[in-house]
Protein backbone atom coordinates (compact mmCIF):
# COMPACT_ATOMS: atom_id res chain seq x y z
CA UNK A 1 0.00 0.00 0.00
CA UNK A 2 1.13 3.29 -0.84
CA UNK A 3 -0.10 6.48 0.86
CA UNK A 4 0.52 9.64 -1.19
CA UNK A 5 1.46 13.01 0.50
CA UNK A 6 0.92 15.63 -2.52
CA UNK A 7 -1.43 15.07 -6.45
CA UNK A 8 0.42 14.07 -8.69
CA UNK A 9 0.55 10.29 -10.88
CA UNK A 10 2.38 7.07 -10.58
CA UNK A 11 5.42 6.64 -12.95
CA UNK A 12 4.55 3.20 -13.51
CA UNK A 13 1.69 1.45 -15.40
CA UNK A 14 -1.52 1.80 -14.97
CA UNK A 15 -0.24 5.62 -14.48
CA UNK A 16 -3.10 6.19 -11.62
CA UNK A 17 -3.50 10.26 -11.08
CA UNK A 18 -3.78 10.81 -7.13
CA UNK A 19 -4.46 13.40 -4.59
CA UNK A 20 -3.04 14.11 -1.38
CA UNK A 21 -6.24 12.47 0.37
CA UNK A 22 -5.58 9.25 -1.79
CA UNK A 23 -3.46 6.00 -1.24
CA UNK A 24 -2.95 2.99 -3.57
CA UNK A 25 -3.73 -0.31 -2.80
CA UNK A 26 -1.92 -3.63 -4.78
CA UNK A 27 -2.75 -6.91 -5.22
CA UNK A 28 -0.34 -8.90 -6.25
CA UNK A 29 -0.58 -12.73 -7.47
CA UNK A 30 2.55 -14.45 -7.74
CA UNK A 31 3.49 -18.65 -8.44
CA UNK A 32 0.12 -19.18 -8.38
CA UNK A 33 -0.51 -22.26 -10.50
CA UNK A 34 -3.75 -21.82 -13.25
CA UNK A 35 -6.02 -24.92 -13.21
CA UNK A 36 -6.56 -24.72 -16.98
CA UNK A 37 -6.52 -22.52 -20.28
CA UNK A 38 -7.43 -19.47 -20.30
CA UNK A 39 -8.22 -19.64 -16.35
CA UNK A 40 -9.79 -16.26 -14.99
CA UNK A 41 -8.87 -15.34 -11.49
CA UNK A 42 -11.90 -13.15 -9.62
CA UNK A 43 -10.84 -11.09 -6.24
CA UNK A 44 -14.04 -9.82 -4.26
CA UNK A 45 -13.51 -6.98 -2.62
CA UNK A 46 -15.71 -5.78 0.38
CA UNK A 47 -16.58 -1.74 1.17
CA UNK A 48 -17.94 -0.84 4.19
CA UNK A 49 -20.01 2.60 4.63
CA UNK A 50 -21.69 4.40 6.95
CA UNK A 51 -25.39 4.18 6.98
CA UNK A 52 -25.59 7.96 6.07
CA UNK A 53 -23.81 6.97 2.52
CA UNK A 54 -24.83 5.60 -0.63
CA UNK A 55 -22.43 3.16 -2.91
CA UNK A 56 -22.61 3.61 -6.46
CA UNK A 57 -20.35 2.01 -9.08
CA UNK A 58 -19.34 4.18 -12.26
CA UNK A 59 -17.47 3.32 -15.34
CA UNK A 60 -16.31 6.57 -17.14
CA UNK A 61 -14.80 5.71 -20.84
CA UNK A 62 -12.13 8.18 -22.15
CA UNK A 63 -10.80 8.63 -26.04
CA UNK A 64 -7.37 9.42 -24.06
CA UNK A 65 -5.06 6.49 -23.49
CA UNK A 66 -2.11 8.47 -23.29
CA UNK A 67 -1.19 7.36 -19.69
CA UNK A 68 -2.53 3.56 -19.74
CA UNK A 69 -1.65 2.62 -23.55
CA UNK A 70 -4.83 0.41 -24.99
CA UNK A 71 -7.12 1.21 -21.71
CA UNK A 72 -9.93 3.32 -22.15
CA UNK A 73 -12.51 2.57 -18.88
CA UNK A 74 -11.80 3.84 -15.54
CA UNK A 75 -14.42 2.18 -12.72
CA UNK A 76 -14.74 3.79 -9.63
CA UNK A 77 -16.92 2.58 -6.55
CA UNK A 78 -18.32 6.10 -4.93
CA UNK A 79 -19.55 6.36 -1.26
CA UNK A 80 -21.89 9.18 -1.78
CA UNK A 81 -24.39 11.28 0.55
CA UNK A 82 -27.71 10.37 1.06
CA UNK A 83 -28.67 14.05 2.04
CA UNK A 84 -26.69 16.02 -0.81
CA UNK A 85 -25.36 13.24 -3.27
CA UNK A 86 -21.71 14.54 -2.75
CA UNK A 87 -18.80 12.09 -2.82
CA UNK A 88 -17.72 10.95 0.64
CA UNK A 89 -14.97 8.68 0.13
CA UNK A 90 -13.92 6.63 -3.87
CA UNK A 91 -11.81 3.65 -4.85
CA UNK A 92 -11.14 4.03 -8.56
CA UNK A 93 -9.00 1.57 -10.46
CA UNK A 94 -8.27 1.21 -14.51
CA UNK A 95 -9.79 -1.41 -16.11
CA UNK A 96 -6.57 -3.34 -16.41
CA UNK A 97 -3.89 -5.83 -14.18
CA UNK A 98 -0.53 -6.56 -15.74
CA UNK A 99 1.44 -9.43 -15.99
CA UNK A 100 5.12 -8.27 -14.58
CA UNK A 101 6.18 -6.26 -11.63
CA UNK A 102 7.86 -3.80 -14.52
CA UNK A 103 4.40 -3.47 -16.63
CA UNK A 104 4.80 -2.23 -20.14
CA UNK A 105 2.18 -2.54 -22.59
CA UNK A 106 2.37 -5.61 -23.57
CA UNK A 107 1.68 -7.11 -20.40
CA UNK A 108 -1.65 -5.93 -20.20
CA UNK A 109 -4.32 -8.32 -18.78
CA UNK A 110 -8.07 -7.53 -19.06
CA UNK A 111 -9.78 -6.67 -15.88
CA UNK A 112 -13.90 -7.08 -15.52
CA UNK A 113 -15.96 -6.70 -13.08
CA UNK A 114 -19.64 -7.16 -11.56
CA UNK A 115 -22.33 -5.83 -9.83
CA UNK A 116 -21.61 -3.90 -6.66
CA UNK A 117 -24.29 -5.75 -4.71
CA UNK A 118 -24.84 -6.14 -0.54
CA UNK A 119 -22.38 -8.27 0.77
CA UNK A 120 -25.09 -10.34 2.94
CA UNK A 121 -25.69 -11.21 6.72
CA UNK A 122 -22.84 -13.26 6.81
CA UNK A 123 -20.70 -11.00 5.66
CA UNK A 124 -20.13 -8.50 8.54
CA UNK A 125 -19.08 -11.78 10.98
CA UNK A 126 -15.33 -11.78 8.89
CA UNK A 127 -12.86 -11.42 11.64
CA UNK A 128 -10.70 -8.44 9.74
CA UNK A 129 -14.47 -6.19 9.51
CA UNK A 130 -14.81 -7.33 13.02
CA UNK A 131 -11.45 -6.28 14.16
CA UNK A 132 -11.35 -2.97 12.54
CA UNK A 133 -15.56 -1.33 12.74
CA UNK A 134 -16.25 -3.55 16.69
CA UNK A 135 -18.96 -5.70 17.09
CA UNK A 136 -21.71 -3.36 15.73
CA UNK A 137 -20.10 -3.59 12.02
CA UNK A 138 -23.58 -5.31 10.66
CA UNK A 139 -25.67 -3.24 11.99
CA UNK A 140 -23.92 0.28 11.93
CA UNK A 141 -22.77 0.16 8.69
CA UNK A 142 -23.60 -0.98 5.21
CA UNK A 143 -21.65 -3.88 3.89
CA UNK A 144 -21.24 -4.08 -0.23
CA UNK A 145 -19.35 -6.61 -2.41
CA UNK A 146 -17.91 -6.52 -6.08
CA UNK A 147 -16.31 -8.75 -8.10
CA UNK A 148 -13.15 -8.15 -9.93
CA UNK A 149 -11.63 -10.65 -12.52
CA UNK A 150 -8.79 -10.97 -14.36
CA UNK A 151 -7.54 -13.04 -17.30
CA UNK A 152 -9.95 -15.16 -19.23
CA UNK A 153 -8.69 -14.89 -23.35
CA UNK A 154 -6.11 -13.19 -21.81
CA UNK A 155 -4.63 -15.74 -19.38
CA UNK A 156 -1.91 -16.75 -21.44
CA UNK A 157 -0.05 -13.52 -19.63
CA UNK A 158 -0.44 -15.27 -16.69
CA UNK A 159 0.28 -18.37 -17.96
CA UNK A 160 4.02 -17.38 -18.88
CA UNK A 161 4.73 -15.14 -16.16
CA UNK A 162 2.68 -16.62 -13.37
CA UNK A 163 2.55 -12.96 -12.09
CA UNK A 164 -0.47 -11.17 -11.94
CA UNK A 165 -0.58 -7.35 -10.24
CA UNK A 166 -3.36 -4.87 -10.05
CA UNK A 167 -3.92 -1.81 -8.47
CA UNK A 168 -6.60 0.59 -7.07
CA UNK A 169 -6.56 3.78 -5.73
CA UNK A 170 -8.62 4.72 -2.47
CA UNK A 171 -9.72 8.03 -0.50
CA UNK A 172 -11.86 10.87 0.45
CA UNK A 173 -14.11 13.12 -1.48
CA UNK A 174 -14.72 13.23 -5.19
CA UNK A 175 -12.28 11.01 -7.23
CA UNK A 176 -9.85 12.60 -9.44
CA UNK A 177 -10.51 12.76 -13.20
CA UNK A 178 -7.58 12.81 -16.27
CA UNK A 179 -8.06 16.36 -18.53
CA UNK A 180 -6.86 15.19 -21.56
CA UNK A 181 -3.35 14.83 -22.63
CA UNK A 182 -1.93 17.45 -24.68
CA UNK A 183 -1.47 15.04 -27.45
CA UNK A 184 -5.02 14.43 -27.16
CA UNK A 185 -5.68 18.12 -27.71
CA UNK A 186 -3.20 18.39 -30.81
CA UNK A 187 -4.94 15.70 -32.56
CA UNK A 188 -8.35 16.67 -31.89
CA UNK A 189 -7.48 20.37 -33.13
CA UNK A 190 -5.65 19.47 -36.59
CA UNK A 191 -8.28 16.85 -37.02
CA UNK A 192 -11.45 19.35 -36.75
CA UNK A 193 -8.93 22.43 -37.70
CA UNK A 194 -7.76 20.99 -41.12
CA UNK A 195 -11.50 21.17 -42.95
CA UNK A 196 -12.10 24.12 -41.78
CA UNK A 197 -8.73 25.65 -42.93
CA UNK A 198 -9.22 23.81 -46.82
CA UNK A 199 -12.70 25.49 -46.38
CA UNK A 200 -11.57 28.58 -45.93
CA UNK A 201 -8.54 28.42 -48.43
CA UNK A 202 -10.63 27.07 -51.06
CA UNK A 203 -13.33 29.68 -50.76
CA UNK A 204 -10.52 32.22 -51.36
CA UNK A 205 -9.12 30.72 -53.89
CA UNK A 206 -12.34 30.91 -55.91
CA UNK A 207 -12.92 34.59 -55.07
CA UNK A 208 -10.19 35.31 -56.40
CA UNK A 209 -10.06 33.72 -59.37
CA UNK A 210 -13.78 34.74 -59.84
CA UNK A 211 -12.76 38.70 -59.28
CA UNK A 212 -9.52 37.76 -62.14
CA UNK A 213 -11.91 36.93 -64.57
CA UNK A 214 -14.32 39.86 -64.64
CA UNK A 215 -10.84 42.32 -64.14
CA UNK A 216 -10.37 40.82 -67.98
CA UNK A 217 -13.79 42.58 -69.41
CA UNK A 218 -13.15 46.60 -70.68
CA UNK A 219 -15.78 49.15 -69.94
CA UNK A 220 -18.23 49.79 -72.61
CA UNK A 221 -18.66 53.87 -71.81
Amino acid sequence: MTAYGSGGRDAALPGLLHTANSSKVEFILSGAAPRGNGSRFVLEVTTVEERAALPRLTSLRSIDDEYTPTVFETLSVLEESRDDGSALSFMQWKATAYGSPHPTRGDGIRCGCGELSSAGPSRPRNAVLRAYFGEGVGSAYTVSAINVSFGGEDGNVYQEKRYLSWSALLGFGPPPHDPFSPLIISIVAVALGSPLLLLLLGTAALLCARRRRYSEYDPIN
